[in-house]
């Protein structure tokens, strides 16, 4: 079975023009020596509904992507380019029929220690493997 992380990869990797490199997506955490900027992604719910013992379709997942930059500009730019992928897709990616994609919103943060914007952009999928 494919798993909806393969699918959350592909859709990122076509949106690295403002990333420091095509490389620079993460899944779960990122290096220590990573450099900015930088996309880290998480399936932090995958919700399965279960009907007299068997599992149903569609599955509803909650993604969240994270944005490490030095500018606040990389933030936006990079915010942009990941909701103009992930806005209402659907299709098939790596074996994954994603049905649609929905965009549930943000939160900004500021690291003063390391002097790096950070952003989470929060996502629900309806996929079938």
């Amino acid at each position: 079975m494919a798993e909806v992380e393969s699918a959350v990869k592909s859709l990122l990797e076509t949106v690295t023009s403002n990333l420091s490199s095509s490389s620079a997506i993460y899944a779960v955490l990122g290096p220590q020596n990573a450099v900015k900027p930088y996309v880290v992604f998480d399936v932090v719910g995958d919700d399965v509904t279960n009907v007299m013992g068997t599992e149903t379709k569609p599955t509803r997942a909650t993604v969240e992507v994270m944005m490490y930059a030095s500018t606040f500009l990389e933030i936006v730019n990079i915010t942009n380019d990941i909701r103009g992928a992930f806005n209402r897709y659907s299709g098939t990616i790596n074996s994954v029929v994603i049905q649609d994609i929905f965009y549930d919103g943000r939160d900004d943060y500021y690291d003063e220690p390391d002097r790096t914007y950070e952003r989470s952009l929060t996502f629900t999928i309806w996929y079938e493997e």
